[in-house]
């Protein structure tokens, strides 16, 4: 008894990306062109060191925004016990938990 064309397509499917998938995750085997190859020798430059007032200067913007997330996340909550419902998105209340959420990543990227 021979496989039947139902099962057929979602076989050949599973097959192909098994395939792809490990072609992938041997890495490249092609480099382009505009590629230099590999010396050795890393041609970025190092980062450098923060100074320690840099560093204090961003704890002191990440407690900020720390604070201000769970200013906001407290009054969240107040709300969603009142409601009886957790709010995803901003509506007639204010804002929803994502809003919150991007917010605080943002302010953090900043610092």
């Amino acid at each position: 008894m021979g496989l039947k064309s139902p099962f057929l397509v979602p076989l050949l499917l599973l097959t192909a990306a098994a395939f792809f998938f490990i072609k992938d995750s041997k890495g490249p085997s092609t480099s382009e062109p505009s590629d230099s190859p590999a010396t050795g020798v890393s041609t970025s430059a190092a980062p450098k060191r923060s100074t320690t007032q840099g560093l204090i200067e961003s704890e002191k913007c990440l407690r900020r925004s720390k604070k201000i997330y769970n200013d906001e996340i407290s009054e969240f909550e107040a709300l969603e016990k009142k409601l009886g419902y957790f709010r995803l998105r901003n509506d007639r209340y204010g804002k929803g938990f994502n809003t919150i959420m991007k917010e605080q990543l943002a302010r953090e990227a900043e610092c």
